[in-house]
């Protein structure tokens, strides 16, 4: 154990001096694959009564600690290497969570239902922090040049469609671990999935490709949630072989952490496109009292 903490702290060191932006970028994206691969993992333990699949979900800890390393090494280089205050503080704030999320998963079986909400719902914010950092330390974070039209609706659909989409998993986690009835999330799909049609009609009337791309992207992958919710849903009322069931459930896991980062790419791309749009009269008014 001393050994392994001595072989992180040089490789801590290391990354300190030595890294990249676009080598934060590659570190980033594995963090990202690895953490998607946790949500794959994770459904063959939580959701496994009949213990099919089992196996698999016992990688699930090995693949933690992965995460859990890739993460302080990227906040630790972020530091280092005096990345923006903002992207230092995502960093600091993805291993906080990182780190009480693995304190509640190793809480010994059987685990209260608070401890695996808490720790299924952090592991769903932190794969969008884990997102968020794969854009900032992007090579071109340029500022997006095109305008963007009804900035009002377009500032409400970057606030909502986070939190909407935040609450849907909060609720599926619930019920998923048997905390309330199935009701409440189907419900609130019906709202997240008429909220889909505001988003559509926000992005295309906004005129900025930017903007389009990633309402598309967003909208794509909360209808596919959606769809496999109900699928899900159906497939637990009939008998069915435990196995399809975990299977589903791992991909409606993933595929909502999917749904919740790419509102928060949604966001990111909408405020900067707004920001991008202020700015521009300051700018052509500097460079013409030059001229």
């Amino acid at each position: 154990m001393a050994r392994g903490s001595d072989s992180i702290c040089k490789l801590l060191k290391l990354t300190g001096s030595r890294v990249s932006k676009s080598s934060l970028h590659r570190l980033a994206i594995l963090l990202a694959v690895a953490g998607t691969s946790l949500f794959i993992t994770g459904p063959a333990v939580s959701s496994n009564d009949a213990r099919p699949l089992y196996s698999l979900g016992q990688t699930h800890i090995w693949l933690g600690g992965v995460v859990f390393v890739l993460t302080a090494v990227i906040a630790f280089a972020l530091w280092r290497t005096k990345a923006e205050p903002r992207v230092q503080r995502l960093g600091w704030i993805a291993l906080a969570l990182n780190i009480v999320e693995g304190l509640l998963g190793l809480v010994p079986d059987p685990q209260a239902a608070p401890v695996r909400v808490a720790h299924s719902l952090l592991g769903q914010i932190f794969f969008s922090l884990i997102f968020a950092l794969v854009i900032f330390t992007a090579q071109s974070e340029q500022r997006i040049g095109a305008s963007a039209q009804n900035a009002g609706l377009l500032r409400f659909v970057a606030i909502a469609t986070p939190a909407l989409v935040l609450s849907q998993v909060a609720l599926g986690v619930v019920f998923r671990h048997g905390v309330t009835g199935v009701l409440p999330h189907i419900l609130w799909a019906f709202v997240v999935a008429m909220f889909l049609v505001l988003v559509i009609a926000a992005v295309v009337s906004a005129g900025n490709p930017e903007i389009r791309k990633a309402g598309i992207a967003f909208t794509v992958i909360a209808g596919v949630q959606i769809l496999l919710g109900f699928a899900l849903f159906i497939m637990q009322s009939v008998d069915i072989d435990p196995i399809y069931l975990i299977v589903v459930t791992a991909v409606h896991a993933t595929t909502a952490a999917l749904t919740l980062a790419t509102a928060v790419l949604l966001t990111i791309v909408i405020r900067r496109a707004i920001s991008s749009a202020a700015a521009a009269p300051v700018g052509n008014m500097v460079t013409a009292r030059r001229n």
